[in-house]
């Protein structure tokens, strides 16, 4: 392998760092599911085919994520490794909508939940670190933005029973 720069030394290393991570949670789980399913060995079978199940699952999620990760951060013109990271990111709002949906409370009250429902084309840039060559990945983005929950209660016309914010903190109030 060529000698890397620091800044494709940093994408091998969080790419790396990912596929660790990755491998050492379904290493666990798949050890912890073999150790179960082999509860009516002797001791030492059981432990042995559990940390062997977990570590062959452990290295493939390894190798996969690495190999994934690597493809991804090829570039196609020069095939450099680890050459290619997003440079910039440029938003276009295409539309914003008000919404809102209701939902009935099993004390026979209203639930009714506004938010502003936006639509962004993004567009993300990526550049190669060796060449230069510039590509484009393309995509629309779907956002939420001053969401508001109010309660109506049934026993009032009209009446409001309580507000609540996005975080979940309510307030009494009357309309």
């Amino acid at each position: 392998m060529t000698q890397l720069t620091d800044q494709q030394e940093t994408l091998r290393a969080s790419i790396k760092k990912g596929a660790i991570i990755g491998g050492v949670i379904l290493g666990v789980i798949v050890a912890a599911l073999a150790y179960w399913l082999l509860g009516g060995q002797d001791g030492m079978i059981r432990q042995g085919g559990a940390g062997l199940a977990g570590l062959l699952a452990a290295g493939g999620v390894y190798r996969k994520s690495m190999s994934s990760g690597a493809a991804g951060a090829k570039c196609a013109k020069c095939n450099a490794a680890f050459s290619i990271s997003r440079t910039d990111k440029a938003e276009a709002l295409v539309k914003s909508e008000a919404r809102e949906s209701r939902k009935e409370l099993e004390n026979g009250d209203t639930e009714i939940t506004t938010w502003i429902e936006e639509i962004f084309d993004v567009d993300d840039t990526y550049t190669c670190s060796k060449c230069a060559d510039v590509s484009h990945k393309k995509y629309q983005s779907t956002r939420k933005r001053d969401e508001k929950t109010v309660v109506k209660s049934a026993g009032k016309k009209g009446a409001v029973a309580a507000k609540a914010n996005s975080r979940g903190k309510t307030k009494q109030s009357k309309n």
